[in-house]
């Protein structure tokens, strides 16, 4: 009930809140053709009363377009990957679990065909750069991210076949447990120079790091905490349905992405998703995760070396996180919301004036074999329209569970070394929605989780939701389209 909520539901309960959102979106004219130039808007505020008390601003951005491309810089969430669907447990590296961080992105709204395929080629790209703000250990640090993704197959075609390529770099900041070592950073400032910036965007020119002035003997590899993903997908149309497959391939040390030796790890999913609206089953999901492996074991063979070590980083302890959420898949979890009794990676360094500064890494967890299952639809009712009269009804209803077994983290980084075995988690969810005519026209929604198992703070635990929403949709007026009468506009 926490996860992939872009980090807007509470740890704490009870607690009441309250969510409101308003958004200008692109217009378009009666063909559904949108202008060449336009711009949009989103504000999204929640307030929590209770055992959690706050105001999130959880979304809140301006962009534009000019044709395919756009531009836009604030809050706002986003799916990026192949694993687009409600149900799934999200993106290796970017999921909706943490709460978007403060961005500017230029990129292409959809996929663009190249015209010399004839359309059967098209792509689909960006280039952002983002601010994490002030971390627990590390403050100030920027974000750099980038992808590319290509479409084969024309839009008409039954076939088409993904492939994409993200990368994402934690980087600069000040750092307060690195002062005192100049190897580290520049009293304790990471490198943030134009210099250190075109590293972090082309990670290939390693001679300019030699240069101490610019950089410190820590940035000799690279400069920042990077990471990203190669992922494949493949969409079949079956006339009143879509199959989907795709994996997910992750990396955090690029030399593993080519050598393939942790060719295991990944995310693999399989959707199945009705072009119908209101069916009983619209759309089911099943996913396997794992990230076990980290190229230190292939196959059940010890191959040694250094593991990825997913998502974390010793000159970023908060690891890849925000504001305390795991930026990547929620089953790569936080120190925080596991059981204290399997202990957490601590880390000692000295300050300014050499009196040792100690921490713990965010995160505890991220060596995971995960099953995650879900499904949606639609049950038919009725209710009364008016006094005599009776109209279609349907409750939205939505169920997820997963299962995962968990082994915390090598012990060439853990000082505590690995989980012990059996460290296993179940976790469900349900949730039915229902319109009503309450508040002129209104949807009630139910939802209930319950977990089970070693690796949560409390071994059995249960959460209750209820909730009304409204939504009021008001449409731009639109210009009637040339050369089509009155009769033949769309609606």
């Amino acid at each position: 009930m926490q996860t992939n909520q872009y980090g807007i539901v509470p740890r704490d309960a009870p607690t009441v809140w309250v969510r409101g959102a308003s958004a200008i979106g692109y217009r378009s004219d009666s063909t559904q053709k949108r202008p060449k130039v336009d711009w949009g808007a989103g504000l999204e505020l929640v307030g929590q009363a209770g055992a959690s008390q706050a105001v999130i601003l959880s979304e809140g951005y301006i962009k534009a377009r000019l044709g395919w491309l756009e531009i836009f810089g604030g809050r706002r969430k986003q799916v990026l990957g192949f694993a687009q669907s409600p149900l799934s447990s999200g993106s290796f590296i970017w999921s909706r679990n943490a709460l978007p961080m403060p961005r500017i992105q230029i990129g292409t709204i959809d996929y663009v065909p190249i015209g010399f395929t004839k359309k059967f080629v098209a792509f689909n790209a960006f280039f952002a750069h983002g601010w994490f703000g002030d971390q627990k250990y590390v403050q100030n640090s920027y974000l750099h991210q980038k992808a590319l993704s290509i479409r084969l197959g024309k839009p008409t075609s039954r076939f088409h076949l993904f492939g994409s390529f993200s990368h994402e770099v934690q980087w600069a900041g000040y750092s307060f447990f690195s002062k005192a070592d100049p190897t580290l950073s520049f009293d304790g400032q990471y490198a943030n120079s134009l210099d250190a910036y075109y590293n972090v965007v082309v990670p290939v020119d390693k001679d300019a790091l030699k240069d101490l002035s610019k950089f410190t003997t820590n940035d000799q590899n690279r400069v920042g905490d990077h990471r990203g993903a190669a992922e494949l997908a493949l969409s079949v149309d079956l006339n009143q349905w879509t199959l989907f497959t795709y994996q997910q391939h992750a990396y955090d040390l690029g030399r593993k992405l080519y050598n393939g030796r942790n060719i295991e790890d990944g995310l693999y999913g399989l959707r199945l998703q009705s072009k119908r609206p209101n069916r009983l089953v619209d759309d089911m999901i099943f996913e396997l995760f794992n990230s076990r492996s980290q190229g230190y074991v292939q196959f059940g063979k010890l191959l040694g070396g250094e593991p990825e070590n997913y998502l974390l980083n010793g000159q970023y302890p908060d690891g890849w996180s925000y504001q305390g959420r795991t930026i990547g898949i929620p089953f790569i979890t936080q120190t925080a919301d596991t059981n204290p009794a399997l202990g957490a990676q601590e880390f000692s360094r000295n300050d300014a004036d050499g009196k040792p500064v100690g921490g713990v890494f965010s995160i505890n967890n991220n060596r995971v074999l995960a099953f995650n299952w879900g499904v949606s639809g639609s049950i038919r009712t009725f209710q009364r329209a008016g006094s005599s009269t009776w109209k279609p009804a349907y409750w939205r209803y939505q169920l997820r569970a997963s299962y995962s077994q968990n082994y915390g983290v090598y012990s060439i980084y853990s000082t505590v070394g690995p989980f012990p075995d059996g460290i296993n988690q179940f976790s469900a969810m349900g949730s039915l929605s229902r319109p009503t005519r309450w508040l002129g026209g209104s949807s009630i929604v139910l939802k209930v989780g319950y977990d089970q198992g070693k690796l949560l703070r409390y071994p059995s635990q249960s959460g209750f939701y209820l909730g009304i929403r409204k939504d009021w949709i008001k449409n731009l007026p639109t210009k009637p389209a040339k050369n089509i009468s009155e009769s033949k506009r769309f609606p």
